[in-house]
């Protein structure tokens, strides 16, 4: 029964006895069943009340701590996200795997916070969280550099545990993905490259810093710089600067701290 519907009793002074024995199941029936209802939403009431009060301190509570280095990554690590953390909307442009929910949070948390680009920028980790993260959720190419940064600071804050190999492991899936989907970008939107495409470029290159690749970090700054270039300069780039800001942190990084050089045509 609906439970918006109302029903009523009534009792005959005439009726049977068979009459009213089922008119009395019918009441304790309907008693039963409100109060189990009542029930239910002083259940809701409690619950609703504790999440609100638990609300503030559940967000501000850091990805990291949702996984227990001592747990299965591939059941209990997963299970600590919060509903309210797992993209309620379906907002992003492909469905997310529970996994993949735990590294996009972990990324917006704890990866975002801890970029080096925070050190000259007191509002970068506002701008990553308003401009970088909207887009790089409706670009799946995108997404994927996110899982990829999730799991190389994962499986370096695990160091020697076995998660480090499970979150090596997807790391190395993630970057194959990359690279391929940025191959066929570049051969189909050649010469006015999107800005997913150049900020693919630009964070490739940010993980060839972390994994120590020299040689595939020149590759892929040489890259970014050189669609940039096509269009038109740092200043052609979108999310009000912060690309360019990525891009120019990247080759202060790659000149200064890696010591590679990378030439870069409109400084000319």
């Amino acid at each position: 029964m609906p439970l918006n519907e109302l029903q009523f009793i009534v009792s005959l002074p005439h009726s049977t006895h068979a009459a009213g024995s089922s008119q009395q199941k019918i009441a304790r029936s309907h008693a039963a069943r409100s109060a189990h209802a009542r029930e239910r939403r002083l259940r809701t009431q409690r619950f609703q009340a504790q999440k609100a009060r638990e609300g503030p301190d559940q967000l501000e509570r850091p990805s990291s701590l949702l996984l227990r280095p001592k747990d299965d990554l591939g059941s209990c690590a997963i299970s600590f996200l919060p509903a309210d953390r797992r993209d309620p909307f379906a907002s992003f442009v492909v469905p997310l795997k529970p996994m993949e929910q735990m590294l996009f949070d972990h990324y917006v948390t704890t990866v975002v916070p801890l970029m080096r680009c925070n050190l000259l920028d007191a509002a970068f980790t506002e701008r990553m969280t308003t401009g970088w993260v909207p887009l790089a959720v409706t670009q799946e190419i995108l997404l994927q550099i996110m899982f990829l940064a999730s799991c190389r600071h994962l499986a370096d804050r695990y160091g020697d545990r076995p998660e480090n190999r499970i979150f090596s492991r997807l790391a190395f899936q993630y970057k194959l993905r990359v690279l391929q989907s940025l191959r066929g970008a570049i051969s189909t939107e050649a010469p006015g490259f999107s800005d997913s495409t150049v900020s693919t470029a630009i964070m490739l290159a940010y993980d060839e810093i972390f994994i120590q690749d020299r040689t595939m970090l020149r590759h892929h700054a040489e890259g970014a710089v050189q669609m940039v270039a096509l269009k038109g300069g740092p200043q052609m780039l979108g999310l009000n600067g912060l690309l360019a800001r990525l891009l120019s942190n990247l080759l202060r990084k790659v000149s200064m701290e890696v010591g590679v050089v990378v030439r870069i045509p409109w400084d000319n």
